[in-house]
């Protein structure tokens, strides 16, 4: 057809994926790569931050008295914080590549 519907009953413009299905496989593959990278990412940066908690958390979650009394990261707080913001930056990435249209 030549409204570039290819005779479907609603007026939305065909995607990229619906000229080329073959493509639409290799898309998936290719999104799931990005976010398969942003996720290892986000979860190496969890683990770096974990590590400067665990040995102050009991297996139940409760703090020590060391922990209450002050954290003071063996990273700095610099480089801790920016462990922080790191991780949030991957997450929304993952969020904006999840929800792309």
């Amino acid at each position: 057809m030549a409204d570039g519907t290819g005779g479907r009953a609603d007026s939305s413009p065909r995607t990229e994926a619906d000229r080329h299905p073959a493509g639409a496989g290799q898309a998936l593959k290719h999104f799931r790569y990005v976010v398969g990278s942003i996720d290892e990412n986000a979860l190496a940066v969890w683990t770096d931050l974990w590590r400067e908690f665990h040995h102050q958390v009991t297996p139940s979650g409760l703090v020590t008295p060391q922990l209450q009394q002050g954290f003071v990261p063996s990273c700095g707080w610099a480089e801790f914080l920016e462990k922080f913001w790191l991780l949030k930056h991957y997450l929304d990435c993952i969020h904006h590549v999840a929800r792309e249209d």
